[in-house]
């Protein structure tokens, strides 16, 4: 697998996040941006002890003796779940908002043949390529605030952040925070000044996360509460142009940040495949393959699996990272 550059695990980290972002059908609420604050302080807690091993020239993530095949599995049945779930966002956004295609189901297998092709071409690929879609999500962010402008209410704004209901979307903010479980696995290959494009990608992601809620709060108001999708719902009423609608904009960068999501998910599933059975054949394929599966259960049977994974987060991201350090330092 090839090494990727310290900025490009930033733009990685924040492509994904924005997909997450972008996808809920959760409406935005002074007690959500709020808990967004709280959350975004935990994990920067969480990741101080991935930089700490990552400070420690001995420390390599795939030959620690802890990180055995069990736990490699885990993360492996989180990466494909997490997947899973991409492809199933793919699905739901594409009833509730136009999607140029006639099938959901054949959009989602197209899809999951680019994720495999660009899979094939390894991390390296899909960090340059994450450059571009970086620079697609600041253009529309661009578009959808010079459109919200004029449609803006801040009377729509009622401050009513209850410590309770802060605590609470700050624990569903952190949980929904799977990137943090690529991070530490994108650690392994990545090169230079890893912290600050950490430290920044938490930054730029709370912002991004405040900027939209503040869009759909203002544009939106009571209708945020029976929209399906409040990103595409504040793109669809904030139209910066008078002629042409912007809407193939956010649908451009939707589906760019899915591909790039699965892809990256699914060549870190392979590289720890490989790891386990050295000699297995067509991994990136049966990777895809799975998450289609496990997504097309998801769909079928209506089971949310956030809870599950968000606790899974918890472990991969936040207790395996500390166990590791704490090893560390009681062998020095």
């Amino acid at each position: 697998m090839n090494g990727i550059k310290s900025n490009q695990l930033f733009t990685i980290l924040l492509c994904v996040r924005t997909f997450s972002v972008i996808c809920t059908s959760d409406p935005a609420n002074s007690c959500q941006m709020a808990g967004a604050v709280i959350s975004a302080a935990v994990q920067l807690l969480t990741v101080l002890p991935m930089l700490r091993l990552r400070s420690k020239n001995s420390f390599t993530l795939m030959s620690e003796p802890l990180f055995s095949a069990p736990v490699k599995i885990l993360y492996i049945v989180f990466l494909i779940v997490w997947g899973a779930s991409s492809f199933s966002s793919l699905w739901e956004v594409s009833k509730s908002v136009y999607f140029p295609i006639e099938s959901s189901l054949m959009g989602g297998l197209i899809l999951a043949g680019v994720c495999v092709y660009t899979a094939s071409l390894g991390l390296k690929a899909a960090a340059r390529a994450s450059f571009f879609i970086t620079g697609l999500i600041l253009l529309s962010l661009l578009m959808i605030m010079l459109g919200a402008l004029p449609q803006a209410q801040l009377s729509n704004f009622v401050p009513d952040a209850h410590i309770g209901n802060v605590l609470r979307c700050a624990v569903k903010d952190y949980l929904d925070s799977g990137e943090l479980v690529l991070c530490f696995l994108l650690l392994e290959f990545t090169k230079g000044n890893a912290g600050r494009s950490i430290k920044g990608f938490l930054l730029a992601k709370l912002l991004l996360v405040e900027c939209i809620s503040v869009i759909e709060i203002t544009v939106l108001g009571k209708i945020m509460d029976i929209s399906h999708f409040p990103f595409f719902k504040a793109g669809a009423f904030s139209q910066p142009f008078s002629i042409q609608r912007a809407d193939s904009l956010y649908m451009l960068l939707f589906t760019m940040l899915c591909v790039l999501t699965a892809t990256v998910q699914i060549v870190l599933a392979s590289k720890l495949l490989g790891a386990i059975l050295p000699k297995i054949r067509f991994k990136s394929l049966l990777i895809a393959v799975l998450m289609i599966c496990v997504s097309g259960g998801i769909m079928i049977t209506g089971i949310d699996l956030t809870p599950i994974t968000g606790v899974i987060t918890l472990v991969l991201a936040g207790v395996f990272p500390l166990v590791l350090l704490i090893r560390h330092r009681r062998a020095q």
